[in-house]
């Protein structure tokens, strides 16, 4: 059996290049500065070091990196984000913030050529409970100009569009479950000079060391973005003569201002403004959702469990972490599957099988196809593929967190 593709649940962590302009510490508590100045200097030592054992002492109880989960967070810290890519010379505190326990400092960091800028959070003991990169850059949304209808092209269970990159025209994979722009590796080239190394979360586990490249122009129908960076990802195992050439895959910073409506009988996908979208007769059901890792994640009922389930167009197949008493729900298929997110093939075999009853907002699907596979770091939750979209009109509100299924 082919492998099975998983291109959701990405995050991308970029450190800073530089700045020219320097701020004034705020006035705070002569005793307050000198242990946050401690624990930035120990940091810096730990960073140097190159040491995650060096920087855990430092570290509360529960942290977050960019918002992302304590295992995560300490997952990529281990893994080497934020290590330097020379030694920290010295470092300046620009600002303090806060009180009572949740003071967060502004702080640069110097290399001979370069500097990582962190806003970084500390509990009543001094310790980081938060770390952030601070990039010089800000990340630039994208601006749907006006509303617009796009066909697309299914392919192995996945949906494709025409876009154009950097004045070059392709297909994109709408991937939900992806937090940002993923470049295809085969077609661009890392931008140079580009600070900081990052840590990139896959179904597969951690990838380091990831690479990104610049944007002038991203164009897909009315929705446009300028001057953003993508994150270069090999696409390998789903470049196919019907989608060449496969140029990337859109994420939620391209999606988070918009309202998608997907109709897969037609392939069309429909993308508006907030309050813009055409009349449509009122959906069946609507399904609050919440944000994890930057993608929708909903409540999905198997049987008497419900399970959190991410909503990710980038997977051909549903997953559950495990079965946990649902076997009399599953009806296990051959020998089972392997899980490739794109670029790799993971080393074991996952159990595949039907799931004779699925319910998502009131709505009951029958015999969707799960594989039974836990995704690193993802806290035990499940992912709702591309399949859930298959049987008709599902439309994701982003900045209303709803979705509404026709």
């Amino acid at each position: 059996m082919k492998p099975f593709q998983v291109i959701g649940v990405w995050r991308a962590l970029l450190a800073a290049a530089a700045v020219s302009f320097f701020v004034g510490c705020q006035t705070r508590g002569s005793a307050q500065k000198r242990e946050i100045r401690t624990t930035l200097e120990a940091c810096r030592v730990a960073l140097n070091s190159r040491s995650f054992d060096q920087m855990e002492p430092l570290l509360s109880d529960a942290i977050r990196v960019d918002g992302m989960t304590d295992e995560l967070s300490r997952a990529g810290l281990r893994g080497g984000m934020f290590w330097p890519t020379a030694q920290i010379d010295d470092m300046q505190i620009l600002k303090i913030s806060g009180g009572a326990g949740e003071f967060e400092a502004r702080v640069v960091y110097y290399m001979p050529r370069g500097f990582l800028l962190l806003r970084v959070g500390f509990d009543s003991q001094w310790r980081i409970r938060t770390m952030d990169a601070d990039p010089v850059w800000k990340s630039r949304g994208s601006v749907v100009k006006a509303p617009f209808r796009s066909p697309f092209v299914a392919d192995s269970g996945l949906m494709f569009v025409r876009g154009l990159v950097n004045g070059r025209t392709g297909y994109l994979l709408l991937d939900t479950g992806s937090s940002n722009l993923l470049l295809n590796s085969k077609y661009f080239s890392p931008e140079k000079g580009g600070g900081m190394p990052g840590i990139m979360s896959t179904v597969l586990g951690l990838q380091s060391q990831s690479q990104r490249a610049f944007v002038r122009e991203l164009k897909w129908g009315n929705l446009v973005a300028r001057d953003i960076r993508g994150q270069l990802h090999g696409f390998s195992q789903m470049e196919a003569p019907g989608i060449t050439p496969l140029l990337g895959a859109l994420g939620f910073e391209q999606f988070r201002n918009s309202v998608l409506a997907f109709d897969w009988p037609n392939r069309t996908v429909e993308v508006s403004p907030p309050g813009k979208t055409a009349g449509h007769p009122a959906p069946r059901s609507k399904v609050p959702f919440f944000y994890y890792l930057h993608a929708p994640m909903i409540d999905v009922r198997i049987g008497e469990k419900s399970w959190p389930m991410l909503l990710d167009t980038g997977s051909q197949v549903n997953l559950l972490p495990r079965l946990d008493g649902l076997g009399a729900h599953f009806r296990k298929l051959g020998a089972g599957t392997k899980i490739s997110d794109g670029g790799r093939v993971g080393a074991g075999s996952s159990p595949v099988g039907i799931v004779d009853v699925v319910t998502v907002g009131g709505i009951r699907y029958r015999d969707m196809l799960f594989a039974i596979f836990e995704v690193p770091y993802l806290g035990g939750n499940g992912i709702l593929g591309s399949q859930a979209l298959q049987s008709g009109r599902v439309e994701i509100d982003y900045p209303g967190k709803m979705i509404s299924i026709w």
